[in-house]
């Protein structure tokens, strides 16, 4: 049957007016649930208006509203929510490298931001980033520079530490660095960076930090999974030659001191917990007695270095235990005066001195190793200061430790790498007026290395 031939009214059901929007906003209507009642079979279209009055409530009802009337169920009207805009974002995308390592915000004023400035250091930029279209199921490949990276570490810059490891360095870390993201990138930003000592290319600055931000940031994730996952054997050995990677990494930063302690405090560490597990050290020749035992043989007979330096060394940091304070700063005066005093006696016992101060970084509760590394502190960086400058006068034993090797790398070039000469510059410069006094001797042994920095006996 063609609907459209039937009246309006023989529909089965009236159509009801259009609703009434406003119901919601109305308080009485609030809570209502009423159910419009179908009419019933009986009353066809038609009927007298009696019967129809008796199926709908009327409309003249004080007690229903009018709304009720249409059969509508009326609702209560959720609360909107004020929306309210969110705060623009301000963290700094495209920052300095000096910024993004200490993760506090850039500037990104050039040529340099504000904290270089402040700080001294120099301020390098990451370059712009190129957009590769790559699909997502592809996994990503070295690139040639990459790969040139690798070829470096594997012939001419791997670690000469721990002692007598080449072949370690050479065969094994690189086998497993394939299956670790932080060791893999670790390699690469540390090659890169010895790189850069014969090539100061942009490219290579940007490659070797953000190699070195990317290890960072892994090795860190991995270790806040330690506690709940298991370390293998494997994967111990890596997360300790990725901290040696970046420990000799940070020799080539201006201002690394920092964190090259912080991550010779790691290497310690992480070979401690491989020893409670009794998880093999890859590296044979990891801890302090081993290493000892190696180079005794090229120690012996070694002769003393000039006692004028020697006595200019202790006279100056005597000179600073007044200005310990602090458990922590006490400590220290006392390793760096008895290895000062040790270069007096026999060379061998002050290079013992000094490979101890290593291990008591280690030992050091966390709190104190922050107060260590806290460089707003002046009496922590003359003291830092005073043990570079230690360091650099004893480069003639130290330097002992380059003819342990089996295995050494071709020389191609005769250029020298400046080392800890970078942090005694940058420590220097960060001497308050009021504590220059107290610096005299770091600053002469600047002037000497600025002459020849071969002066005490550095050979590489």
């Amino acid at each position: 049957m063609d609907m459209q031939h039937l009246a309006a009214g023989m529909l089965p059901y009236p159509e009801l007016p259009e609703f009434d929007y406003t119901s919601f906003l109305q308080d009485d209507c609030i809570g209502l649930d009423l159910q419009p009642q179908p009419p019933s079979h009986d009353a066809l279209p038609g009927t007298s208006s009696e019967s129809s009055d008796k199926l709908t409530p009327s409309s003249s009802d004080n007690n229903v509203p009018a709304s009720a009337s249409t059969g509508v169920v009326a609702r209560r009207q959720p609360a909107q929510r004020q929306k309210t805009e969110r705060r623009g974002h301000t963290k700094s995308r495209r920052g300095c490298y000096n910024c993004k390592r200490r993760r506090i915000k850039c500037q990104e004023t050039r040529p340099s931001c504000g904290h270089c400035v402040k700080t001294g250091l120099k301020c390098e930029y990451p370059s712009l980033p190129q957009i590769t279209h790559q699909p997502h199921h592809q996994i990503p490949l070295f690139s040639l520079q990459d790969m040139r990276f690798f070829q470096h570490f594997l012939t001419q810059c791997y670690p000469h530490h721990p002692l007598k490891q080449e072949e370690k360095w050479t065969h094994e870390i690189p086998c497993i660095a394939h299956n670790h993201e932080f060791l893999m990138h670790a390699i690469l930003g540390f090659a890169a960076s010895e790189l850069m000592r014969t090539d100061d290319s942009s490219s290579l600055v940007t490659a070797a930090m953000n190699h070195r931000i990317k290890a960072i940031k892994a090795i860190k994730k991995r270790l806040a999974e330690a506690s709940r996952a298991e370390i293998t054997y494997e994967e111990a050995n890596a997360l300790v030659a990725t901290c040696f990677a970046l420990t000799f990494q940070s020799v080539s930063l201006d201002d690394g001191l920092a964190e090259y302690m912080t991550f010779i405090r790691g290497i310690l560490l992480v070979g401690m917990q491989m020893m409670f597990k009794g998880i093999t050290p890859i590296f044979d020749s990891l801890f302090e007695d081993r290493q000892n035992e190696l180079i005794a043989p090229l120690m012996q007979d070694l002769p003393l270095i000039q006692s004028g330096w020697t006595e200019a060394a202790v006279e100056a940091i005597s000179n600073l235990r007044p200005l310990c304070v602090d458990s922590v700063e006490v400590a220290y005066h006392e390793q760096l005066i008895g290895i000062a005093q040790k270069l007096q006696t026999s060379s061998f016992d002050a290079y013992k001195a000094n490979s101890r101060e290593y291990a008591w970084w280690m030992m050091l509760p966390h709190a104190s190793f922050q107060e260590l590394i806290n460089l707003k502190r002046q009496t922590i960086i003359l003291l830092h200061s005073h043990w570079i400058a230690l360091s650099q006068i004893m480069a003639f034993i130290s330097e002992r430790e380059y003819d342990v090797r089996e295995k050494r790398p071709p020389q191609q070039d005769n250029s020298m790498d400046p080392g800890f000469i970078r942090w005694l510059k940058y420590l220097n410069a960060r001497v308050d007026y009021e504590h220059q006094a107290y610096n005299q001797w770091p600053l002469w042994v600047d002037e000497q290395l600025d002459r020849d920095m071969t002066f005490f006996g550095k050979r590489r």
